[in-house]
């Protein structure tokens, strides 16, 4: 009897493992596929052109560890600068999206006034809009109209209350914050803006951590808008500057400076997101799970 049922047990449980080590082999697989070009240009950015143009290609510095990228990086293209004007691009858009597009969420989400419903669909209906038909308005407004030229203010103003981040505030403060609670800050004599300050804002923290992230994401990685405003090379951003090593028709690139400053910009980004991890995941599954109920 006993050697029966453990068969019946290992039958039961062979398969399992056996499904449970294929779903870990196929993960480990798609691990290898999507890090393998993160880890190809760290190690590219320690070699020379010349190894970079092998015939057969290396997967690790055949003369050592070679950080002349790094340093001709700083030293002659002043490659911080860049650095800076992203993270301050990045972190006014971002502090600024989090204070109106929260503000804007509550006031959907909580306060009652007449055509509230439909203006936010109107909302909800730009971005339906693809970005390239609103880019050429853009354009002209901020160059030819408000002389915005060389400035982070189109990257700021406009985008400080996108959409989806009205749109992603309004449904955490929809679900998280009970009307019960707005009224007895109302009897204790918070006006509404003190209300959303203390009341609010301390419950939809989860969500103020995913609308940070994704902004400031978002915002370092933007190449085309800056493109077209940024003319003064003091005001490049990341992305731009590293556009100037992809080389042209007279120059030729060079890859090892290109691998050294893709390298150092997407450092930031692990950075905010290994130390806002928690947040993020926090922030997802409470939006997932409260939207779900």
């Amino acid at each position: 009897m006993v050697l029966t049922k453990r068969r019946r047990e290992w039958k039961l449980l062979i398969p399992r493992i056996i499904t449970r080590l294929l779903i870990y082999i196929l993960l480990i697989i798609f691990l290898l596929i999507f890090a393998f070009p993160f880890y190809d240009m760290i190690v590219g950015s320690f070699m020379r052109d010349t190894d970079l143009f092998g015939k057969n290609p290396n997967l690790w510095p055949k003369r050592g560890f070679d950080i002349q990228s790094y340093l001709d990086l700083f030293a002659r293209f002043n490659f911080w600068r860049p650095l800076v004007n992203s993270f301050v691009m990045a972190t006014g858009r971002t502090l600024g999206t989090l204070f109106f597009c929260s503000l804007a969420g509550f006031t959907f989400a909580k306060r009652r006034f007449p055509g509230r419903d439909k203006l936010f669909f109107a909302m909800l209906a730009t971005m339906m809009l693809p970005y390239q038909m609103t880019m050429i308005p853009w354009y002209l407004l901020m160059v030819k109209v408000l002389k915005w030229t060389d400035t982070y203010l189109p990257f700021w103003i406009p985008m400080w209350a996108t959409a989806f981040g009205i749109f992603l505030m309004r449904q955490f403060i929809s679900a998280s914050v009970p009307d019960e609670l707005l009224d007895a800050a109302a009897i204790d004599g918070c006006s509404v803006f003190a209300t959303f300050r203390r009341v609010v804002l301390p419950i939809v923290t989860p969500g103020l951590a995913v609308l940070a992230i994704l902004t400031f994401v978002e915002s370092w990685n933007e190449f085309l808008g800056p493109l077209l405003i940024l003319n003064d090379p003091n005001t490049y951003t990341a992305p731009l500057a590293l556009a100037a090593f992809q080389g042209s028709s007279r120059v030729a690139p060079r890859y090892s400076m290109l691998f050294a400053g893709s390298t150092l910009s997407t450092l930031p980004l692990l950075i905010v997101f290994f130390s806002f991890q928690r947040q993020l995941v926090s922030g997802i599954m409470s939006g997932a799970i409260k939207g779900g109920g």
